[in-house]
């Protein structure tokens, strides 16, 4: 993969306050570069528009099977914790030196290191992918996983100082059969379309560029944002960003303000510019409250993670706090604005592993959950002083945090952004040992608190703790325990309990909920007692682990009333004496599920038909597709996920020729060209395994396909 390093000082329009004030450089692609480039990344599953024609000339024909996101957007139930916290709202804005890389793609991708996927997904209300495309659509890959995880992605629409004829996003036809002419926009409604053809859940309008003076009417931007957002629909969300005002010039208001505030409104929603002070929070907040159609949570105040850079050339970004914020220091921008009642906009979240390549998680752990960190190396110089820790000031400590699941569904195989593969398919990835596969990441637990928050320790025997575990073919879930040492030989005989919290939920219990664990118990002390817990509205119950390596159960709340308990989380629960002073591995989870009981199983109603391989050709040569369809209904299961793309199935597990070559959340896959393309045999070996959105095998087919037929 090529380097991610090297473009983030040009590549950062959204955050760079004076860009407006030098001419960009000739440096973008010519027509037939971008033009190479594009059907290079259809191929990846990316999907974008660099021109007004292209936005115009486009059809929903237009696109390619692998383009669009098949995971729909999971409904979180209700936030979590006690409804009197006062939590910010996260909005990420992805800008990661230009976006649409190769780790990104649908097709795995062999890397040497991993990249960012953002493993905290919990605390994330919106995440807006950004390019410097003129309109930006998040790479499927991106959209499935945060759907997953009931995260909406957006898109950015950009309007920049070398956009050509910006007036043309305005090109509107009027009514005169009225009495009140209304405009309406060809544009708005066929973003509209883009929207939900591919998938994703709305825009941020960034518009860094001045309209023409001569006929300049703001009230005919504002009706175009207005058209937009009823297109999209009440499920979809749009963003105004803090650039033009209503005088038609760029001027980062950095609040909100009268000059800002129609388009706000028009949108529902704005994202200020990262260089604001207390005092322009509180104002925004008041404004917000006097003009209407602006919620406190849709005032997001921008925060870029880029300003506690040293910058010896140019002039350094200042973001809130003023002293050294953004960076590590980016959760006290939201513990202030969490005291205020506003949101939170983090700009390039992904500055962790672009500024701190190879010890990015390090600096992650730091920024999100507030853990101390080694000796690190930036160009900045000395790490620690200019990127200082920031413990109990840390981003989930003021974030709100959303139950992971729905109201009546949840299900996690703890996969990550990246995965392991075995020695004979290493070939198909470039010889590396590890690979991308951003659109499996599955919903992960919360942050641990293992020994960094001392306050439960001084009373404890055991700490548990877990870690995640990539093995070939999957991620585990691994339990591990650290005795407090104690000079008490009576303290250290008796027995203690221990508790770890894994997932905040939120699910109604009336519901015949069924719960499905598959794990493996490493403890050999028999004294030792681990189980599992659900914490209840109304109690705690624990669920002894059975020898079989699997819990079922249905689900009922201890000490039920005539309304029930919700189901409030799920986690590890150990009962034992002093067992070790080292961190050792007690137990290993596979997976987790908590769905409905129902009679249809998906295994009756659901095939894979027409498989085959197809051979296409475009510019740079030919390559291979494999291509099915599917029959199955909806199931009848209240809850249970359903693709308008891939119907009852999450995604379906390719092998060729006994050769695991990765997921497909699609009805269609690229096969790798070291597979393909130098084969002397006609007949290939294929099984594609169809896996419903509750983990289970819901079909497969596996025939020997001829490759050299069906030429495109």
């Amino acid at each position: 993969m090529y380097t991610l390093l090297g473009w983030k000082d040009i590549l950062r329009p959204i955050r760079d306050g004076y860009r407006h004030l030098f001419p960009a450089p000739d440096t973008w692609p010519t027509p037939e570069q971008r033009k190479k480039q594009r059907e290079l990344d259809r191929l990846k599953g990316f999907a974008y528009f660099d021109t007004f024609d292209q936005i115009e000339r486009w059809t929903a024909r237009d696109s390619d099977p692998i383009q669009r996101a098949n995971t729909p957007l999971l409904a979180r139930s209700r936030t979590a914790g006690s409804d009197s916290d006062q939590k910010a709202a996260v909005l990420l804005c992805h800008d990661y030196s230009g976006n649409y890389h190769d780790y990104e793609s649908v097709q795995g991708t062999g890397i040497d290191e991993e990249f960012y996927t953002c493993e905290y997904l919990q605390y994330v209300d919106k995440f807006v992918y950004f390019s410097h495309k003129l309109v930006c659509i998040p790479p499927p890959s991106w959209t499935n996983t945060l759907h997953r995880n009931g995260v909406q992605a957006l898109g950015t629409i950009l309007i920049e100082s070398q956009t050509k004829d910006p007036g043309r996003l305005l090109s509107c036809n009027q009514s005169t059969d009225t009495p009140e002419s209304k405009r309406t926009f060809p544009l708005a409604q066929k973003l509209a379309g883009i929207a939900e053809h591919y998938g994703f859940d709305g825009y941020l309008v960034n518009i860094e560029k001045s309209f023409s003076d001569s006929n300049w009417d703001p009230s005919v931007l504002e009706s175009f944002l207005r058209q937009l957002k009823e297109d999209l629909g009440a499920s979809r969300s749009l963003i105004w960003y803090d650039a033009l005002t209503i005088e038609n010039k760029v001027s980062y208001q950095n609040a909100l303000t009268l000059k800002n505030v129609v388009f706000s409104q028009a949108c529902g929603q704005i994202l200020t510019n990262y260089s604001w002070r207390e005092a322009d929070a509180l104002s925004s907040r008041q404004l917000a409250s006097t003009c209407g159609e602006l919620d406190f949570e849709n005032v997001v105040f921008g925060v870029d993670a880029w300003a506690q850079n040293k910058a010896p050339l140019t002039r350094r970004r200042v973001t809130y706090p003023e002293h050294k914020g953004g960076g590590t220091y980016c959760g006290i921008a939201v513990e202030k604005l969490s005291k205020i009642g506003l949101s939170v906009g983090i700009f390039a979240p992904a500055w962790t592993f672009e500024h701190f390549p190879g010890q990015a998680r390090k600096i992650e752990k730091a920024v999100w959950e507030g853990a101390p960190f080694d000796e690190v190396s930036c160009t900045c110089g000395d790490a620690h002083i200019q990127h200082p820790p920031n413990r109990g000031r840390h981003i989930t400590r003021a974030a709100r945090v959303f139950p992971a699941g729905s109201d009546n569904f949840f299900y996690t195989d703890f996969s990550r952004g990246f995965g392991r593969h075995a020695k004979l398919e290493a070939g198909l990835y470039g010889g590396k040992l590890i690979h991308s596969q951003l659109s499996c990441q599955s919903i992960l637990p919360q942050p641990s608190k293992d020994d960094r928050d001392g306050e439960d320790i001084a009373n404890a025997t055991n700490i548990l703790s877990y870690d995640l575990e990539d093995i070939v073919g999957q991620t585990q879930l691994i339990i591990n325990v650290r005795s407090v040492t104690s000079q008490n030989v009576d303290e250290r005989q008796s027995w203690k309990e221990a508790w770890l919290p894994l997932y905040s939920l939120d699910m109604a219990t009336h519901a015949d909920l069924r719960l499905q664990i598959s794990f493996r118990v490493l403890l050999k002390a028999t004294d030792a007692y681990p189980s599992f817990f659900l914490e209840f509205s109304n109690g705690r119950q624990t669920i002894p682990c059975s020898h079989d390596n699997l819990v079922e159960f249905t689900i009922q709340p201890p000490h039920k009333t005539g309304t029930g308990g919700r189901l409030l989380g799920i986690g590890i629960h150990l009962r034992a004496p002093y067992i070790s002073a080292k961190k050792c591995r007690i137990m290993e989870v596979e997976s987790i599920k908590i769905m409905p009981r129902y009679e249809q199983t998906l295994t009756d109603t659901a095939t894979i038909d027409d498989l085959k391989i197809v051979e296409s050709k475009y510019t740079y040569g030919v390559y291979w597709r494999l291509c099915w369809t599917y029959t199955g209904d909806k199931p009848a299961a209240h809850g249970l996920p359903y693709s308008a793309v891939t119907g009852p199935f999450a995604y379906f597990s390719i092998w060729v020729d006994g050769l695991s070559i990765g997921r497909a959340h699609a009805l269609e896959h690229v096969l790798p060209d070291v597979l393909m393309k130098d084969r002397t045999d006609d007949e290939v070996s294929v099984e594609v395994i169809g896996i419903g959105f509750d983990g289970g095998e819901v079909a497969r087919r596996c025939l020997k396909l001829r490759h050299r037929n069906n030429v495109k």
